[in-house]
């Protein structure tokens, strides 16, 4: 590209020679030589000599000053073609100002861009972006860096493109300060991003589409993160629950806002180890906008990261309730059993021969206490309850065993009342192999504490009353004999 014509690139950056000089120089060796015929012969020869040793001086000078690089003649002998080659056949256009819009250096790549076919028609960048206000805006903000020696990145959007490539073409310009030797030029580079711009439309509206699929899809799609934030909620559950989507914009909703306590209590139960990912199928109730309930299957997926904590869910909601498209009538039985399951105050478990907790219902999940890990039913307890004993007994098959109270795991102190049932074992030997039946002891533990604390302090002050009698009618005595004594 460095040898192309003067239509390729356009060059103003070395300063030309002007002819003046030579010919003020010329003018001088005249003049010398005219000057020389009027004087007499006897001087004219030293004179000669002096001049010719002055000219051989300033030529031996000028040699060495040329050898160690102090003079160099050519500007364009000293450029690195190289350079030159890369910035004369990029891809963007790239121009170098001086002034306000003294354009010294324009490669290919922007004159194509500016359809300008020699240095006469070819703008600079101010005016060759120019549009609606906002562009008008950039340009401006562009202007301003270059004035003040700053960078800066604007994106601009013309309709039409430059030089007719199309209907909207999208640009984004740089400005950066070029140092010089004498002054400060501005290097502008104007890159066309429209294909970058459509592919990233053509992605947005192939997004809005997945979008719009998802908001109207026959089933429900809520999306839960660890601290029971609905980050997501599609327009189907979003009618079903009678919840308005606007409210996302306005702080969005919380699980206890859609969930009945028994299922925030279950979905929120859900622990992992770190990089899991669990799957649970729930049936539980949602909370309606006026409070109703809505019977639901959740198909509940979570990832746990590296540091054990839950991710965002991705939540597949099924309408069971009857009358609904998609409700499977089929299985009333089974949607009014999980309801009466999650819902009732008793805590219910079943485990197996490890003691391992297979499954649930909401009010066990209330009694794990906070920041617990809970695998086994031997996690729950505190060490020293007897809990393994009664595990034992109830997995030899023994029934009827008196309840357990025993303290939970936890820094609250909290106390459940355990009622363990066997279950026949299978044909392999795993799987369920007892019930466990929990119901919280808590406040009546804490109702006895007071009672027996008060019932102590009624003894001691009973005690105290009694002996303050025995006292006062030993010292009445010895008041009475006193004075019987003083008297006489």
């Amino acid at each position: 590209m460095s040898g192309s014509t003067a239509t390729s690139t356009i060059d103003r950056s070395d300063k030309p020679g002007h002819i003046g000089v030579i010919l003020l120089v010329a003018g001088l060796l005249v003049g010398a030589a005219v000057a020389l015929g009027f004087i007499a012969n006897e001087w004219a020869q030293p004179l000669i000599l002096g001049l010719l040793a002055i000219l051989s001086v300033v030529g031996v000078f000028g040699l060495f000053a040329y050898a160690i690089g102090l003079i160099q003649f050519a500007g364009r002998a000293a450029r690195n073609d190289l350079t030159k080659t890369v910035v004369d056949s990029a891809d963007d256009g790239i121009v170098v100002t001086e002034g306000e819009n003294d354009i010294v250096y324009a490669n290919e790549a922007y004159l194509k861009l500016a359809g300008a076919t020699g240095p006469n028609d070819l703008k600079p960048v101010g005016r060759l972006l120019t549009g609606r206000a906002d562009v008008s805006e950039a340009i401006y903000r562009l202007a301003a860096a270059a004035r003040e020696n700053r960078r800066l990145v604007e994106e601009v959007r013309l309709e039409p493109a430059l030089n007719g490539r199309g209907e909207v073409g999208w640009y984004r310009v740089r400005v950066a300060p070029v140092r010089r030797e004498a002054s400060t030029a501005t290097l502008w580079t104007v890159s066309d991003v429209t294909p970058e711009r459509e592919r990233q439309e053509n992605a947005f509206q192939e997004l809005q589409h997945a979008i719009d699929y998802l908001d109207h899809a026959p089933a429900g799609f809520v999306s839960i993160d660890a601290d029971g934030e609905v980050s997501y909620l599609n327009a189907t559950l979003s009618s079903w629950l009678d919840f308005d989507l606007a409210r996302f914009g306005s702080g969005g909703l919380h699980l206890d806002d859609i969930c009945t306590p028994a299922a925030a209590a279950l979905i929120q139960a859900i622990r992992g180890q770190p990089g899991d990912v669990r799957v649970e199928v729930l049936d539980v109730d949602l909370k309606r906008r006026n409070g109703s309930p809505l019977p639901v299957r959740l198909h509940h997926q979570v990832a746990f990261g590296q540091d054990g904590r839950a991710g965002p869910s991705r939540t597949l909601v099924l309408n069971r309730a009857a009358g609904e498209a998609g409700a499977d009538t089929g299985s009333d039985a089974e949607v009014r059993f999980a309801r009466f399951f999650h819902s009732t105050p008793m805590a219910i478990a079943t485990i197996d021969k490890a003691g391992t907790i297979l499954r649930s219902n909401a009010a066990f999940a209330r009694l794990v206490p906070p920041g617990v890990q809970v695998a086994t039913i031997h996690d729950l307890v505190a060490p020293g309850s007897g809990l393994d004993k009664a595990v034992a007994e109830t997995m030899e098959g023994h029934s009827g065993a008196s309840p357990l109270d025993v303290t939970l795991n936890g820094e609250d102190g909290r106390s459940a009342r355990l009622y363990l049932s066997p279950v026949a074992a299978g044909e392999d030997g795993d799987g369920e192999r007892a019930i466990v039946y929990a119901l919280e002891t808590t406040a009546e533990r804490k109702l006895r504490d007071n009672m027996d604390q008060a019932g102590k302090m009624q003894a001691v002050g009973q005690l105290a009353g009694g002996i303050a009698h025995d006292f006062n009618n030993v010292l009445q005595v010895i008041i009475n004999a006193s004075e019987f004594l003083l008297a006489s």
